[in-house]
């Protein structure tokens, strides 16, 4: 509560500075004005001093005050496509939470890899990190913690000493849950932070699709996911069979009956939405293309990703779950449980885009540009590894997806004075925001397997700080491996003028 009071008079403090201080050669007043909001929004994000949420509406209540951008225009950043995009998919994914899909689906995945301690381990990550590309990763650590409780527990009851292997299990779940995320747009709030700062900062940059974000997401997740694993098992000394473990499992999968009318349409539903995304625009295989929806409609124009998400938000209203409830028909989703959603995230990102857009109109971000053109002296891959190794410690303290507001904006600036393509450093530094494994606050799945007591701070710590490594030497490889193939990042485009 101290740090919390303190972070609230420091936010303050600096604010005031900075609107007081004599403005910098170079410099409009009104950028200096919306620095000093910025400066504000960070500390405050970073000490919780009020709810994560609410800072994200300061924006909103100081912009137009302070001359930095319009009521309007501020307000207009909160309904941003990539917005209602996230909403629709924290939707969608709140009408397979309550259909009990993903308990299914985590069940299956378990049962056919899981036998012996090592590959319930995996069995356990694959699932986790499925799951959260679609649903929220804290919803998906919270499904998974009782299955793997019950497994440790079992295990426990033969009188063996089990404090690795349980251990072990907590944080597959936790690392699962924030790798998976990194897949797809959806899957973590940072990533449509990126998209929609791009849009936000360079308004004739090629559009950021679901299938873009999929085709660089997918393969990391595909290389840090069993490093990860390999990470566990050989850290913790994983081996020999679980007594009773597939018994749990079955246990479980038992429960829940032979799968449901309702489970078969929400699965229905999500695929349905989940190609709508895929295959809206143009595939591009070398001379080989497979044509788009939208494009073939005639609506590329008009239709985007959030056109698809809520397509499939009202499909989860309207479809029959096939059975009643006191005489009445009942559907997928109903507004009761759809409006227990994350709104806050939602806001958050919004707030974010606000930043984003003063950094662009006042003129902030190219001063900025200016200011750290040292920064263009670096050799590439030093500047990215700086990046994500700071970004990857900042997010173990602060939010990932403030984080990411407050770092891209100026990132993007960074790339500019170094004549560097923005996603070179954006793209690398927005997968590293998910990669905090060292800290009950670095991540909301950290944070729920914390709360099940089975494993120290001092024990995520130490296995965490390792893995942060891992992951920030993968992530400075991807960049030049992946991102910079499929994006051809060799020079600044045209766009960024």
């Amino acid at each position: 509560m101290q740090s919390k009071k303190v972070g609230l008079i420091l936010g303050l403090l600096l604010f005031f500075i900075f609107l007081i201080v004599p403005v910098p050669n170079g410099l409009e007043p009104s950028a200096m004005k919306a620095l000093a909001v910025v400066a504000l929004m960070a500390v405050w994000w970073i000490t919780e001093a009020i709810p994560v949420y609410v800072t994200a509406f300061v924006p909103l209540a100081l912009y137009p005050l302070l001359g930095v951008l319009t009521a309007n225009e501020t307000a207009e950043n909160y309904s941003h496509s990539f917005v209602l995009m996230l909403l629709g998919g924290l939707i969608i994914a709140k009408a397979i939470e309550y259909q009990n899909l993903h308990k299914r689906i985590a069940l299956v995945t378990i049962k056919f890899i899981g036998s012996n301690k090592r590959n319930i381990i995996l069995s356990f990550m694959i699932a986790t990190a499925f799951l959260s590309m679609w649903l929220a990763n804290v919803a998906v650590a919270l499904m998974m913690l009782p299955i793997a409780l019950a497994i440790a527990a079992k295990e426990e009851s033969t009188g063996k000493s089990t404090r690795k292997f349980s251990i072990a299990l907590m944080l597959s779940i936790a690392y699962a849950a924030s790798i998976g995320g990194m897949a797809s747009l959806i899957g973590t709030p940072p990533n449509l932070v990126f998209a929609g700062i791009i849009s936000s900062l360079f308004p004739a940059a090629p559009e950021i699709t679901f299938f873009n974000w999929l085709v660089i997401g997918v393969p990391l997740v595909i290389i840090i996911l069993p490093v990860a694993w390999l990470f566990l098992i050989r850290y913790f000394k994983i081996k020999g069979e679980v007594s009773g473990g597939i018994e749990v499992i079955n246990e479980e999968y038992t429960a829940l009956g032979k799968i449901t009318t309702a489970e078969k349409r929400v699965l229905a539903v999500f695929l349905f939405v989940a190609m709508g995304w895929i295959f809206r625009k143009d595939i591009v295989l070398g001379s080989f293309i497979i044509p788009g929806w939208s494009d073939l409609l005639g609506l590329s124009q008009y239709a985007n990703d959030t056109t698809v998400a809520f397509i499939g938000v009202l499909m989860m209203f309207v479809t029959p779950t096939g059975k009643k409830e006191n005489g009445k028909k009942t559907f997928l989703l109903n507004w009761k449980i759809a409006e227990s959603i994350p709104w806050g995230v939602v806001m958050i990102v919004g707030g974010g885009y606000a930043i984003a857009q003063s950094f662009k109109v006042t003129g902030l971000a190219l001063w900025l540009g200016e200011q750290i053109s040292f920064f263009s002296e670096l050799p590439v891959f030093y500047i990215l590894l700086i990046i994500i190794f700071s970004i990857t410690f900042l997010t173990e303290i602060n939010s990932n997806t403030a984080t990411a507001n407050i770092i891209l904006p100026i990132l993007a600036t960074i790339a500019i004075s170094s004549a560097i393509h923005p996603y070179l450093l954006m793209i690398p530094a927005t997968f590293a925001c998910s990669c905090a494994f060292c800290m009950p606050s670095g991540t909301g799945p950290n944070a729920v397997i914390f709360s099940s007591e089975r494993i120290s701070i001092s024990e995520m710590a130490k296995a965490g700080i390792w893995m942060n490594f891992i992951t920030i030497i993968i992530i400075t490889l991807a960049a030049y491996l992946i991102i910079v193939p499929y994006f051809g990042l060799n020079e600044l485009p045209s766009w960024v003028k």
